[in-house]
C-alpha cells in the first residue's frame, strides 16, 4: 500500500471564493506531495455549482501550476459559510506518480493504486440512475485501462444531489444503488465490497470518487459491525423508491461498514442504525452519540480482523442534516473526541429520519 495522510484546512476569513481558495492553498506545505484537494462549499443551484467549480479549478491551477493535484468540489455547507478543504498527501518516497485529468496512478513494483477526483455526468437534468450509469462507465474505463476491475475498489464516495428525492416515485439514492449494483455485477466480491459513503449535496447532480488498489500484499479486509446488519444484506422493507425497469427488485447498498488496508481503517458513512432500523429521535445529539457508539464498536480491538493493539481515529467527517443542529453536534464531538481532526458539514442523509452521519479514518 501507499502511505497517505490527510489534513483539513478552512479559510481564515469569509472573503471572495477565489481569495478563500488561495488562502487554503497557500497554507499547504510541501505542495509537491499533494495528490488531491477536496473542497466543500454550499451551492444553491446547479449554475452556482458550475461557477464555483470553474473558479476553484482555475485558482488551483494558477496557484499550483506544476504537479497540479486532483480537485473535487462537493456542494455541502460548512461552518461559518467559509470554504473548507480536505487535503490528501503522499508520504512515501520513490513512488511512481502518473497524473491524469481525473485520476492519479501510483506505482511501486507490482503494487498500483488509483485515486480519482469527483467524476460527474455531462447532464444533471436526467435521472440519478442515468447520471450514475454514465459515471460508472467512466470509472470502469479508468480501471480497465490500468488493469483493474471494480473489485479492486477499497473506498468509494457517492455524492447525490437531493439524495432522498426523486422523479416519478423514484429515489435518487436508490437509483445510485441500482446503478452501482449493475456496475459491480461482473466482479467476484469474495473479499467483500468497498467501504463507502452515500451522502447528499445541494447541487451538482451525482458525483463519485474512488480509491482502488492491486498487487499490494498489505492486509485488505472488510470489517463488519456486530451492532448492524451489513448494508448489502438489508431487506427490501428499508429500501425506498421504486423498482427500475431493468431490474426485478430494488438493490441493496453494496458496501462494507469499513475496510482495513495495511494499518489504516477506512470507515464508511455511519448513522444511528442498529440492525437495519434507524434511531427515530429528533435530537441530533442523541443520534450523534449513538452513531459514535456504533463506530467505536466497529473499530474496537476485538472487531478488527488483523493483529492490533487497538486503534485511534485520525480524521472524521461529520455530516449534519440541519444547519441549526451543527453547533450542538460539534459541541458533543469536541467534548467526547477532542483531539481528532474533524470537518463539520451540512448535508442531507440517506434516510429522512436520520439527522447525522459520520465517516472517518482510524489507524491501528
Amino acid at each position: 500500500m501507499f502511505n497517505k495522510s490527510r489534513s483539513i484546512i478552512t479559510a481564515r476569513e469569509k472573503d471572495t471564493l477565489k481569495e478563500m481558495c488561495r488562502d487554503i492553498l497557500l497554507h499547504i506545505k510541501e505542495k509537491e506531495r499533494v495528490l488531491k484537494v477536496s473542497f466543500f462549499y454550499h451551492a444553491s443551484c446547479d449554475k452556482e455549482y458550475i461557477d464555483t467549480l470553474d473558479t476553484l479549478r482555475a485558482t488551483v491551477k494558477e496557484t499550483i501550476p506544476f504537479n497540479t493535484p486532483l480537485m473535487s468540489y462537493i456542494a455541502q455547507g460548512t461552518e461559518c459559510n467559509k470554504l473548507a478543504a480536505e487535503i490528501t498527501y503522499l508520504n512515501d518516497c520513490g513512488i511512481g506518480i502518473e497524473r491524469h485529468d481525473n485520476y492519479v496512478l501510483l506505482s511501486r513494483g507490482d503494487s498500483k493504486e488509483i485515486i480519482t477526483c469527483g467524476i460527474v455526468p455531462h447532464d444533471v437534468s436526467v435521472s440519478a440512475f442515468e447520471q450514475s450509469t454514465e459515471i460508472f462507465s467512466v470509472l470502469n474505463d479508468i480501471l480497465q485501462s490500468n488493469g483493474f476491475d471494480a473489485s479492486n475498489i477499497y473506498r468509494q464516495w457517492n455524492y447525490i444531489q437531493h439524495i432522498t428525492s426523486g422523479k416519478d416515485g423514484g429515489q435518487n439514492y436508490q437509483e445510485l444503488n441500482d446503478a452501482r449494483s449493475i456496475f459491480y455485477s461482473n466482479c467476484n466480491w469474495s473479499n467483500g465490497y468497498p467501504a463507502a459513503t452515500g451522502i447528499g449535496t445541494s447541487a451538482g447532480g451525482v458525483m463519485v470518487e474512488l480509491y482502488a488498489i492491486k498487487g499490494s500484499e498489505a492486509t485488505n479486509k472488510a470489517i463488519d459491525n456486530p451492532l448492524q446488519i451489513a448494508a448489502h444484506n438489508y431487506s427490501q422493507k428499508v429500501l425506498d423508491g421504486k423498482v427500475i425497469d431493468v431490474l426485478t427488485e430494488k438493490t441493496t447498498p453494496k458496501f462494507e461498514r469499513a475496510r482495513i488496508l495495511g494499518d489504516t481503517i477506512y470507515i464508511s458513512g455511519t448513522a444511528a442504525i442498529k440492525g437495519e432500523q434507524s434511531n427515530s429521535s429528533d435530537d441530533a445529539t442523541v443520534q450523534t452519540a449513538e452513531t459514535m457508539e456504533i463506530m467505536d464498536r466497529l473499530v474496537a480491538k476485538d472487531n478488527i480482523p488483523a493483529e492490533n493493539n487497538g486503534s485511534r481515529y485520525t480524521l472524521l467527517r461529520v455530516y449534519v442534516k440541519n444547519a441549526d443542529s451543527l453547533e450542538e453536534v460539534k459541541a458533543y464531538m469536541e467534548a467526547h473526541y477532542p483531539s481528532i481532526d474533524k470537518l463539520f458539514l451540512v448535508a442531507d442523509i440517506c434516510r429522512p429520519e436520520l439527522l447525522v452521519e459520520i465517516e472517518g479514518i482510524a489507524h491501528i
